[in-house]
């Protein structure tokens, strides 16, 4: 099968979507040629059978320029195309629309986002399928909608034996936004610090602001690490590329998530695919790890409750952290592989093909 890949960016560097070359080499192992269209590409290393095309935005082309290239090369890609598949970009559905009208080429979208935009509705309504982590992830009532775990690469996210851990060390990894609410991570390291006498705690926040109200956001939580005289325990990383995130990982004792609601994120299945506990305001995980979530879970936004958490994991005997390992990284690599999203990529393709001859 020849498929269609559109994206936003191509570029295994990139802090937010680095991994998503991953998802590229997993889908040109089940496809003969994959012919990839993104908004702008930077460095990366695909199989022969993979193509990669940028509209330009690396070189700052225009939206005209970048619209014209986008019709050129997906009216050529399509003619040849068996298939479609669009990555978190349901206005592209609508700009490929117009030809594929005729060529009706199946087009499966992979969308993870709890609000559903007028954009993804009216794509929704002009694909084949749509497919999602979790029911969690989507809320949207559609036969469409296929769950099929984030897709993360197992490949590269694995127990690291070479990092050496560092101790009492805590990890965050998220895009610096208020909703991502980080003030209560700062205020669980008081409580911590300050409380509980573990001194010597180090807490590492990966990320970095993507607009305008996130550096202002920044800028407030770093006066509250003053505020909260943790200024010797909390300390920003920035971002970086997915590639390297499982030494990351893997270097600190527990990773922690502070966003509640939706299902599983990639970032924490990620830890604990790499073997680091991962405490969450989410009991999603409560069927598969069913004897850790007294120590894994806490009320979102409770700071008290997230440091008890992480005074109890930090008290993990080596057998119970093993236990954990055992159970995180089967949990990941049974449910949420890429190369099981990639698989069912094409699978869905193959299927929706059928059904358009019959």
């Amino acid at each position: 099968m020849r498929i269609l890949v559109i994206t936003q960016k191509i570029d295994e560097e990139d802090d937010i979507l680095g991994f998503f070359s991953g998802w590229v080499k997993a889908l040109s192992a089940e496809a003969d040629f994959v012919d990839v269209i993104c908004l702008a590409k930077g460095k990366f290393d695909l199989p022969a059978n993979v193509r990669v095309r940028s509209l330009g935005k690396e070189k700052s082309n225009s939206k005209f320029i970048r619209a014209i290239k986008f019709f050129i090369y997906s009216l050529g890609s399509l003619i040849k195309a068996d298939g479609v598949f669009v990555h978190m970009a349901p206005e592209y559905v609508r700009a490929i629309h117009p030809v594929n009208f005729f060529l009706k080429k199946p087009v499966v979208m992979w969308y993870a986002h709890i609000k559903v935009s007028n954009a993804a509705k009216w794509a929704i309504d002009h694909v084949d399928f749509i497919l999602t982590p979790s029911k969690e992830s989507f809320e949207y009532d559609s036969d469409k909608v296929i769950s099929t775990g984030h897709g993360i690469n197992t490949d590269l996210f694995s127990p690291q034996v070479d990092v050496v851990t560092k101790p009492l060390s805590l990890l965050s990894f998220s895009r610096i936004s208020k909703v991502k609410r980080i003030e209560i991570l700062i205020e669980a390291t008081r409580i911590l610090v300050h409380e509980k006498n573990i001194k010597n705690l180090i807490v590492d926040i990966y990320g970095k602001p993507a607009r305008l109200e996130d550096d202002e956001y920044l800028m407030s939580l770093k006066k509250l690490v003053v505020e909260k005289k943790v200024e010797q325990n909390v300390f920003w990383k920035g971002g970086i590329a997915n590639k390297d995130a499982p030494k990351i990982y893997a270097n600190h004792q527990i990773f922690v998530r502070l966003q509640g609601g939706g299902g599983f994120g990639k970032t924490e299945l990620e830890a604990m695919a790499v073997g680091v506990p991962a405490i969450l305001p989410t009991t999603v995980y409560k069927d598969d790890l069913k004897d850790f979530v007294s120590d894994l879970y806490f009320k979102e936004d409770d700071a008290l409750m997230l440091s008890s958490c992480v005074e109890r994991v930090l008290g993990w005997t080596d057998e119970h952290k093993e236990k954990y390992v055992t159970n995180s990284v089967n949990l990941v690599s049974q449910k949420h592989n890429v190369k099981n999203v990639a698989h069912t990529v094409i699978s869905l393709l193959e299927k929706a093909s059928r059904k358009a001859t019959m």
